[in-house]
């Protein structure tokens, strides 16, 4: 292996200069940043907390580039949901739990994230709410 990475380093101080690796790398950043001005479709986990239930929800989410990149990678704010602003329908294997109605959770996670379009969400939990709540 160590042979490899000689030849190539020895080829790349033979043929080619500085400059042109240089002025490669800038082009390649340049063209990145252009890039990122685009509108691109991405799956980005939210991180969601309806009263004492904290979970993650993968969202499909159509924004520009540099939008999308900050949700996927830079850790953000959970979204603070009320009980009362979400449907709500009593599960059917736990009494005390309750089913999330995704089209209501997706209206309330775009309502708290207004630069990015939220196409869908992926698999919600049952969620507990105490009675005096919803």
């Amino acid at each position: 292996m160590q042979k490899f990475w000689y030849i190539i380093k020895r080829i790349a101080r033979e043929y080619t200069s500085p400059v042109f690796i240089l002025l490669l790398l800038l082009a390649t950043i340049f063209w990145y940043i252009i890039k990122l001005s685009n509108t691109y479709t991405a799956e980005i986990p939210v991180r969601v907390r309806i009263g004492e239930n904290r979970f993650w929800v993968t969202c499909l989410a159509e924004g520009t580039g540099s939008r999308i990149l900050g949700y996927r990678y830079l850790p953000g704010k959970e979204v603070v949901i009320k009980p009362a602003d979400l449907q709500l329908t009593p599960s059917s294997h736990n009494t005390d739990a309750f089913i999330i109605n995704p089209f209501s959770l997706q209206n309330a996670i775009s309502l708290k994230n207004s630069d990015v379009k939220f196409i869908s969400l992926g698999e919600l939990p049952e969620i507990t709410v105490p009675v005096d709540e919803p």
